[in-house]
């Protein structure tokens, strides 16, 4: 079995292809932060009462946890979305199941360059074969890879495929089924 690159790794370098990675702005999840600890003031300087200090308290310091959480899931080193740039419309994440007999099909597909074939493909509820699929909503780039579960993980078994134009509407009408 040939060892490929998870597309993962693969799309962080797609230049030519004009996927750019865009860092999401950590405003709200600041101003969430900042919202807690004045909710945390507020409740130990202006409300006084056996029951509502220690809520106000409390409701603040979950505030300030989950805008701490949010901001460092936002500035960390894999946080941002991914951008076709000619359209600039987001890259959403996908996945699909697929038969053992339509996973032919793909890397036929793929070795044949004809992604005419897959018009057939159906999702399955789950199989060993998994499609990981990045693509836009209008379905003018598709990025897509063919996993095979092999205990313990699943583990590429195509290379990254990019899909413009026909063949990415091919793969934007299957994800739609």
């Amino acid at each position: 079995m040939e060892n490929f690159e998870r597309i993962e790794s693969k799309i962080q370098n797609m230049k030519e292809e004009k996927i750019l990675k865009v860092k999401s702005n950590p405003l709200s999840s600041i101003i969430i932060t900042i919202t807690g600890i004045m909710i945390v003031i507020l409740g130990l300087t202006i409300i006084h009462g056996e029951t509502l200090t220690p809520l106000f308290i409390m409701a603040g310091a979950i505030t300030a946890i989950v805008g701490v959480i949010y901001l460092v899931m936002k500035t960390g080193k894999n946080a941002g979305d991914y951008i076709y740039e000619p359209t600039g419309k987001k890259l959403k994440k996908y996945k699909m199941y697929v038969e053992s007999n339509d996973a032919k099909k793909i890397i036929t597909s793929i070795t044949n360059n004809n992604f005419s074939g897959m018009k057939n493909i159906k999702k399955a509820a789950y199989s060993g074969f998994l499609m990981e699929i990045r693509g836009t909503n209008d379905g003018a780039i598709f990025i897509f890879q063919l996993l095979e579960y092999i205990p313990h993980d699943f583990v590429p078994s195509s290379p990254v495929v990019v899909l413009h134009g026909e063949d990415a509407k091919t793969m934007f009408d299957i994800l739609k089924v």
